[in-house]
């Protein structure tokens, strides 16, 4: 243990925390660092070998290189109890290492006279002399401000202006590399901290370590139950014990707890319409709800958990297998705040693996609403071809928005018809042809997908950069219903201020 050892040294030398106080180190550092609460900051560990050593080279190496070693060790440790514990990535090493020399290069003061002259604390100034915190652009000013406060006072630093100038816009430039660093370096552990079972505080690891989190997990068939969320996670079916979404934006979503967090979600059993997270102000499609939306677009099925009550009116938990987001958007919701909506439908049930719906009711047995499946009548949506054909027709198979008209190989041309607002329930869009658009393929995909917008006046502005990438083209006998176009801005969260600022 570093602070065991750090004890000793201090025993066999005989030394006292004011001789390492009296270097210029900070007390409370000095304290901490021997209880073991956190590790000392290089600076404060060579004072400390200092003062009870003697000032040798090879002696502060050894004792940087334990430190270093006792960091990563704490860092696994970490890790393997689920918690997001990001080792020191190198960009940070170089704002720590570009920010001692600064500080040795101004003679070396003490952080608690340097705190003197700044609005940052001397236990701040040691941590990330140390390298354990990064502060921000404005604290990292106010700690130069202190510090050269320090150096003008001191007669024997020799200092030019123009170098100091030099190392003050590197070092902020090296801030600015190891905050990136640093938030990417977060993600990743969390994510990997997350992504076992055994990431999860105190529970077993009971998972086939083939599983990889997405889709049906071995040995786990729809319309098994668990009695609380612990359990969901051993198994691998629910892998967080906390959250109602598991998954990350970059991958997808891997599962869901419906009736988990929002009592409006509308559970139809074999479709649902869920609710994302976030329960104070608007939601923001990010985290979980980012997760569902990659979903959406790659198709990846979605596990489905139901929080029930059983017969004798304990609550558990069911899972009822693999559902595929269909669709999102966003509406306000009951409260007043804008809320994102996921149309979950269920999947077939040979990707369930089991051999029809009756075998998964009748292992569900009586729950939420008595089984998987209530009663549910979908009506298909009967979409008219005469009406999309003349949309075509009209424009000449030619995008309305990029005005590409794609011709095959048979002499024939191609273009598809799409609803600016989608037909059917939540949406209820008309099948008629103000409600229609002939477009190309990728533009299609990308209308549906709410990265096109169209405003009133017809200018067509992409969510990627905000440009606005033309107007869309019209004709006299098919004008566009504003109304729908209006409903797919606010559907896609398009933010008034977003619609077309650069031209």
């Amino acid at each position: 243990m570093f602070a065991r050892a750090l004890r000793e040294l201090r025993e066999r030398a005989g030394g006292t925390v004011d001789a390492v106080v009296a270097l210029g180190a900070s007390r409370t550092a000095v304290y901490a660092a021997l209880s073991g609460s956190r590790l000392p900051s290089v600076q404060t560990l060579d004072l400390m070998v200092d003062a009870w050593s003697g000032s040798a080279a090879a002696e502060r190496e050894g004792w940087r290189e334990r430190r270093r070693a006792a960091e990563g060790a704490m860092a696994e440790a970490s890790r393997l109890r689920g918690v997001a514990a990001p080792r020191r990535t190198p960009e940070e090493a170089d704002f720590a290492d570009q920010l001692r020399a600064l500080w040795n290069a101004s003679g070396s003061p003490a952080t608690e006279t340097v705190a003197r002259n700044c609005e940052v604390s001397a236990r701040t100034l040691d941590s990330y002399l140390g390298g354990r915190t990064l502060p921000t652009p404005e604290r990292l000013d106010q700690a130069l401000i202190g510090l050269a406060s320090v150096s003008r006072a001191d007669d024997e630093t020799d200092v030019s202006v123009e170098g100091e100038t030099l190392r003050t816009e590197r070092l902020r430039e090296a801030l600015t590399r190891a905050r990136a660093a640093r938030k990417e370096e977060r993600t990743r552990v969390r994510e990997l901290a997350t992504a076992l079972p055994g990431g999860q505080p105190g529970l077993d690891r009971d998972v086939s370590p083939a599983f990889n989190g997405f889709g049906p997990v071995p040995g786990v068939l729809p319309g098994r139950r668990f009695g609380d969320r612990r359990a969901l996670v051993r198994a691998g079916v629910h892998r967080h014990l906390m959250g109602a979404i598991v998954g990350s934006e970059r991958r997808g979503a891997e599962s869901v707890i419906v009736r988990g967090e929002h009592s409006d979600d509308e559970d139809h059993g074999d479709v649902i319409i869920y609710t994302g997270e976030g329960t104070m102000g608007d939601q923001q499609l990010t985290r979980g709800n980012a997760a569902l939306a990659t979903s959406a677009s790659t198709r990846a099925p979605v596990r489905a958990v139901r929080r029930i009550t059983d017969i004798s009116g304990a609550q558990a938990y069911r899972y009822d297998g693999l559902y595929a987001v269909a669709d999102y958007w966003s509406e306000q919701g009951p409260d007043g705040w804008r809320v994102w909506r996921f149309r979950l439908v269920r999947e077939a049930p040979a990707e369930q693996g089991v051999a029809d719906l009756a075998q998964l009711d009748e292992a569900a047995g009586p729950g939420l609403a008595g089984g998987m499946r209530s009663p549910l009548s979908v009506q298909r949506v009967v979409r008219s071809t005469a009406v999309a054909n003349l949309v075509k027709q009209i424009h000449d198979f030619r995008c309305q928005v990029c005005g590409i008209r794609l011709q095959l190989k048979d002499g024939r041309a191609y273009a598809e018809a799409a609803h600016i607002r989608s037909l059917g329930s939540p949406h209820g869009g008309s099948d008629t042809i103000d409600n229609l658009l002939c477009l190309c393929a990728n533009c299609h995909v990308l209308m549906d997908g709410g990265m096109l917008v169209i405003n009133d006046d017809l200018t067509v502005v992409s969510r990627t950069d905000s440009r606005v990438l033309g107007v869309l083209s019209e004709a006299p006998e098919h004008r566009i219903d504003k109304q729908a176009l209006a409903y797919h801005r606010i559907l896609h969260g398009a933010p008034e201020e977003a619609r077309g600022i650069e031209t």
